[in-house]
């Protein structure tokens, strides 16, 4: 199927080439990085906010998950976005929409994204970092998608997404609003039960209601039950202070490591119960 799906997304675009006819535009449809190459492992030069327009200047490229990149110019800079949060319009959309290519799985339409729902950015806060161009001290128009009122419907194990790229992960998690704070961690993305916060990669996780787990923790849980969920995830046990605290091992990826080999520790709070009311998963920034 994704060879199938890539196949014809390059023949869409061989065919554009070929024709002569106009490349038109690229429309964002969700807040997305705008990096200098095709794929995740390319830098991020910054964030354009959704519902935005930028020329289109004819490269697009797979990655190996099958998704599409398309080259822009955006302001003073080029780069390439990912299809997962943006679409060709014009002339080229119309030829890609009469070809009976199948999407690759992992092209979710990001118009369905919560993240549409609606982007805050507290007054005053916008920095040097990407985010200016997402419009700093407005709200944006409100979209398609509906906030939930009690979290999310399904259960989200959180750890898969430490130290992955934060817009991306927003998105995937369904989350419904964006603030930008100054803080060590700038860009914070949540709902009514979860927080995720990082500058590109996501470096805060802090779950305060339903629907989310970290290793298997869960707030309503008893704390020896997440003790046991902790310790089977191989995490290090460190104290007991109104609650547990654990710290996780580092990696190749890891922002900075202690001189105890970890990255980041996971405070679990409790009530006088013992039942987990908070998770904070907090790196160390050295």
């Amino acid at each position: 199927m994704k060879k199938r799906a890539i196949r014809a997304l390059v023949a869409v675009v061989a065919l554009v080439l070929f024709t002569g006819m106009a490349l038109a535009e690229v429309h964002t449809t969700g807040d997305v990085w705008l990096r200098s190459g095709p794929g995740l492992d390319y830098e991020s030069l910054s964030i354009l906010s959704s519902g935005k327009t930028f020329e289109y200047l004819g490269e697009s490229s797979v990655d190996e998950r099958g998704v599409a990149w398309y080259k822009i110019t955006a302001g003073e800079k080029t780069g390439w976005v990912s299809s997962r949060y943006s679409e060709l319009v014009g002339e080229s959309a119309e030829v890609e929409e009469n070809t009976e290519a199948e999407p690759a799985p992992t092209e979710a339409p990001a118009s369905q994204s919560a993240l549409d729902a609606g982007i805050l950015f507290a007054s005053g806060d916008a920095g040097d970092e990407p985010g200016e161009e997402a419009g700093g001290g407005e709200v944006a128009e409100q979209g398609d998608a509906e906030s939930p009122s009690n979290g999310p419907t399904r259960s989200v194990e959180l750890s898969g997404y430490y130290l992955n790229n934060l817009v991306e992960a927003a998105n995937d998690i369904g989350l419904i609003s964006y603030r930008q704070v100054e803080s060590e961690a700038p860009y914070q993305y949540y709902d009514e039960s979860v927080i995720i916060a990082g500058n590109q990669l996501v470096e805060n996780i802090v779950v305060y209601g339903a629907g989310y787990e970290v290793y298997g923790v869960s707030v309503g849980m008893n704390i020896n039950a997440a003790r046991a969920c902790l310790n089977a995830a191989g995490l290090d046990y460190v104290e007991s202070v109104n609650g547990v605290t654990y710290e996780h091992k580092a990696n190749a990826l890891s922002l900075f490591t202690d001189p105890n080999g970890h990255d980041s520790c996971i405070n679990v709070w409790v009530d006088e119960s013992g039942t987990v009311t908070e998770i904070d998963w907090s790196s160390y920034t050295g």
